[in-house]
């Protein structure tokens, strides 16, 4: 995955902005204070909802007493590559902010755990699958011709989500990915059957890539503890890790909170440990496709 990616750099620099702050004793208040900023602007920087300027970097690191030239230099070349157009940047017209987030964390993870209760995840949908979704009239079934999603930004989403793909699933050995579909995905008509086969076989096929985890959760668990709305958590192995927790309304938001992220893979990993894994998932969706007619 790329190195460069301009939300990972961003947040590079803003942890380390914040740590030195930390080590040098001084309150987000008492930086605003000494350089003549707003205290909101300290917040939003180690926040991550705007960015540092070169300019505001090396003042802030010349209050946080950073005398390391390597360092600065090191920073001074992230904060410039934060501001790079990010790989996504062809589907913006598709990507509102929250999830253009999202995305510019996603390859740069250590690992991800994803959890949807209802449908099968994105990181793991065939484009008939998606498309069914979207309605845009290409399937057969269930979500098909209701004409909830205009033709151009439906092939927009799609693109967005084979390019992640295969960003994801057939370059990388990183980030390493969690998966736990639920059996109601595996059951629930989305295009219809033919649609619905391809969609099992594709996760026969996923289930065999060595970085891939990928466990079947059946209805014989009842309320088992990661049964909630659909999260995704990022890890990254420096102890700030990101909660993405998706609403009704299909949107994502952020809990940069560790305690939650921790709560979640919790939860994740007891659901993980009942739920059924290699064969024994292979054979249940087996089971499941035996039920789609040809």
């Amino acid at each position: 995955m790329t190195a460069k990616d301009p939300a990972l750099e961003r947040r590079r620099v803003r942890l380390a902005l914040r740590n030195y702050r930390n080590k040098a004793g001084i309150s987000q208040p008492e930086v605003a204070e000494h350089l003549a900023w707003s205290p909101s602007k300290v917040i939003r920087i180690e926040g991550g909802s705007v960015g540092v300027s070169v300019t505001d970097l090396r003042a802030l690191l010349d209050l946080y007493a950073v005398r390391d030239e390597a360092t600065r230099q090191d920073l001074e070349q992230a904060t410039r590559d934060s501001r790079r157009p990010p790989w996504y940047s062809a589907y913006r017209d598709v990507v509102p902010p929250h999830f253009a987030t999202y995305l510019g964390l996603e390859s740069a993870a250590r690992e991800l755990f994803a959890y949807d209760p209802t449908l099968v995840p994105g990181l793991l949908q065939t484009e008939e699958y998606t498309r069914a979704l979207l309605g845009d009239g290409s399937g057969d079934g269930n979500g098909s011709g209701d004409g909830r999603q205009p033709a151009e930004e439906t092939d927009a989403i799609v693109r967005l989500r084979v390019e992640r793909q295969r960003r994801l699933l057939r370059e990388a050995s990183e980030p390493r990915l969690s998966f736990l579909v639920d059996e109601a995905a595996l059951r629930r008509w989305v295009g219809g059957p033919a649609t619905m086969r391809g969609q099992l076989e594709r996760l026969k096929s996923v289930a065999g890539i060595a970085h891939v985890d990928l466990g079947v959760v059946p209805f014989s668990l009842g309320a088992h503890p990661v049964l909630r709305n659909g999260s995704i958590a990022l890890t990254f192995g420096d102890g700030d890790d990101v909660l993405f927790v998706e609403s009704s309304s299909g949107a994502l938001t952020t809990r940069d909170d560790q305690h939650a992220v921790d709560e979640y893979l919790t939860r994740f990993a007891e659901s993980r440990r009942q739920s059924l894994s290699g064969d024994e998932a292979t054979a249940f969706i087996d089971e499941v496709l035996a039920q789609y007619p040809s």
